[in-house]
């Protein structure tokens, strides 16, 4: 007989449960996939950088070598040198970029536009994302320039209360110019703090006239140049004025009631003046007005005539008629002095070359008058200082060469 076994119910029904819930799972392996690894965030800092000492210092530029030793982790975006005349120079006052960059961090900059004399500060500086850095500070003084220098010329022309000096520029230097002049005084290196002529123009050369002296008296000259940051004076020279002249004069019969006589009196009272102050001639002339004379006329014996022409009534001419009085054309020793045309004697060429800035120029003359300044006519007579001045320098030029007064 066969026995059957039956599975109780709650079994089954157990067994049928467990069976269906693992029917609906993945029978597959699930794999975890590991996570990506995180780097650390780069720190950035500023730049470090050292200054170098400057090479190639001059007058108004300095070459000033940097390097960048740690670039802070990235990249420098600009480098350059900081500079000015107070301490900790920074980015936002004068600096220059970098001319020149070396791979191994070194850069080279070249300050232009300095001032000669002048104590700077430098420091190199860096740029990078962080901000800026600055190297180390140093300190330098610019080179001073090669002032201008002016000498004065070999020959001088004195009166009894001016000295005539010639100006010239030796050498043009290498920095600005501001101020040229003359200084001058009774002791050796006379100096800014003593009499001073200042120029109002800078000219490479010209004529000075140094006024108000005392007559027969010795004095120290001596051009200056002023730059921005100096004064540099030139070589002195020892000038001495002449003695006074004692030119005079009487006008017969002068009436003052008379224009003609008044004009002459007052042209002779100006000649006068000029001779005594730029010749040392002593000589007593006497005056007439002649009014049948056309023009003027002297002798050597001191005897001038003046017309009633106006145009001769005036100094030029009073000065012109004196010359005749003191030789010119009227002494046998002026034919000596006039050769073909051309005055011999040095000192009066000397003295006209000097007074025109002409090297080449030379009086000439012939056997009663000479030119130029011989004011030989009313059309020469400009009414100017110089042309008056001039004209009694070559005088005293004639009397140291020879030519006789009395």
């Amino acid at each position: 007989m066969k026995i059957k076994y039956t599975m109780p119910l709650f079994l089954l029904i157990s067994v049928l449960f467990l069976n269906s819930g693992c029917s609906g799972e993945s029978t597959s392996e699930v794999t975890a996939q590991p996570e990506e690894p995180v780097e650390p965030v780069k720190e950035i800092n500023l730049a470090t950088l050292i200054t170098k000492e400057p090479e190639n210092l001059a007058s108004y530029s300095a070459t000033i070598w940097g390097q960048v030793t740690d670039d802070g982790g990235t990249s420098i975006i600009e480098r350059g040198v900081c500079f000015g005349l107070e301490t900790k120079p920074n980015y936002d006052g004068n600096k220059t970029i970098a001319s020149t960059v070396k791979g191994s961090g070194e850069f080279e900059v070249n300050l232009s536009n300095l001032a000669e004399g002048n104590e700077y500060y430098a420091r190199s500086y860096a740029k990078n994302a962080k901000g800026i850095a600055y190297g180390n500070e140093i300190q330098f003084t610019t080179t001073f320039a090669d002032p201008p220098i002016f000498s004065v010329g070999e020959k001088r022309v004195s009166g009894a209360h001016d000295i005539f000096i010639a100006i010239r520029l030796d050498e043009p230097g290498d920095t600005e110019l501001k101020e040229i002049g003359v200084v001058y005084g009774l002791e050796q290196n006379p100096t800014l703090e003593d009499k001073i002529i200042k120029r109002e123009n800078l000219d490479a050369s010209f004529t000075e006239r140094i006024r108000d002296l005392k007559e027969n008296t010795f004095y120290f000259i001596r051009p200056y140049t002023k730059t921005s940051k100096r004064v540099v004076y030139g070589e002195e020279v020892l000038v001495k004025t002449i003695n006074e002249g004692k030119f005079t004069y009487s006008f017969n019969g002068f009436d003052a009631a008379n224009e003609n006589h008044v004009r002459i009196k007052d042209a002779f009272d100006t000649a006068t003046q000029y001779y005594n102050n730029f010749t040392s001639i002593t000589k007593h002339v006497v005056v007439n007005y002649s009014p049948g004379t056309p023009t003027a006329d002297a002798n050597f014996a001191g005897n001038i005539r003046v017309g009633s022409n106006a145009g001769y009534q005036r100094t030029g001419t009073a000065m012109h008629e004196m010359a005749h009085t003191v030789g010119v054309g009227q002494h046998r020793k002026w034919n000596e002095l006039i050769k073909a045309g051309i005055y011999q004697g040095a000192e009066a060429n000397a003295i006209l070359k000097m007074m025109t800035n002409d090297p080449n120029a030379t009086v000439k003359g012939d056997g009663v008058h000479f030119w130029p300044y011989g004011v030989n006519g009313a059309h020469e007579d400009n009414g100017k200082e110089m042309t008056y001045i001039i004209h009694a320098l070559i005088i005293q030029g004639m009397k140291a060469d020879g030519l006789p007064s009395n």
